[in-house]
C-alpha cells in the first residue's frame, strides 16, 4: 500500500511519466491511480509497463479500447473523488479496537518555519509541500525526496528512518 512514485503535472501522461521515473522496477505489476480521467495516450503509456490495475475517476471512450484487450488488467472507475470530511478509522487489535480520526489535514506554507540559515526558494517550498502530502500516505517511517512536483525517492516500511533514508536515496 505504499506508492512507488507520485507526481503532479499539466496532464495525466506527463504526471504518469514523472511518477514512473521514481521507481520503474517497483511499478512493475502495480496499481496506477489517477485523479483525472484516463485518456488514450496515458493508457498506452501505462501498458508499456506491466500493471494489474488502473484506477481513475472516469475513462475516455478511446482509452477503453486500449485497455480492453489487455489480459488480466482491471480498470476501476471511482467517480468524482469526494471532499475530505471527518471520518473514523477502525482497526482491530488483539482483544479490542483502535479507533481514531482520519488525518484530513494538509500542511501549507503558513505552517512552515524556516530554521536553517538559507531560506528555501519558492520552488523548494512547493516541492516540500508536495513531499509532505506524499509522506502522509506512505507507511511507517516515511522518507520522501521530491523535485519538480514528483517523487525522486521514497523509503518506507522500515523500523528505522535512517534505513528509509538510504532506501529513498537508492531509488
Amino acid at each position: 500500500a505504499n506508492p512507488c512514485g507520485m507526481a503532479v503535472a499539466d496532464n495525466t501522461l506527463n504526471a504518469y511519466k514523472k511518477a514512473l521515473r521514481c521507481d520503474p522496477v517497483s511499478a512493475f505489476g502495480g496499481i496506477v491511480a489517477l485523479n483525472r480521467p484516463l485518456n488514450k495516450e496515458t493508457a498506452e503509456a501505462i501498458l508499456d509497463t506491466f500493471s494489474e490495475v488502473i484506477i481513475a475517476p472516469s475513462v475516455e471512450t478511446d482509452a477503453i479500447g486500449v485497455v480492453a484487450n489487455k489480459k488480466n488488467l482491471r480498470l476501476l472507475t471511482t467517480g468524482k473523488i469526494p471532499a475530505a470530511e471527518k471520518r473514523w478509522n477502525v482497526k482491530t487489535i488483539a482483544g479490542g479496537l483502535l479507533v481514531q480520526e482520519y488525518d484530513i489535514g494538509n500542511v501549507t506554507a503558513e505552517h512552515l518555519r524556516v530554521v536553517s540559515e538559507r531560506e528555501p526558494t519558492e520552488k523548494e517550498i512547493k516541492d516540500m509541500l508536495f513531499a509532505f502530502k506524499v509522506a502522509k500516505h506512505v507507511k511507517s517511517n516515511a522518507i520522501v525526496y521530491a523535485k519538480n512536483l514528483a517523487t525522486v525517492g521514497i523509503g518506507a516500511g522500515q523500523m528505522s528512518r535512517v534505513d528509509s533514508t538510504h532506501i529513498a536515496a537508492r531509488k
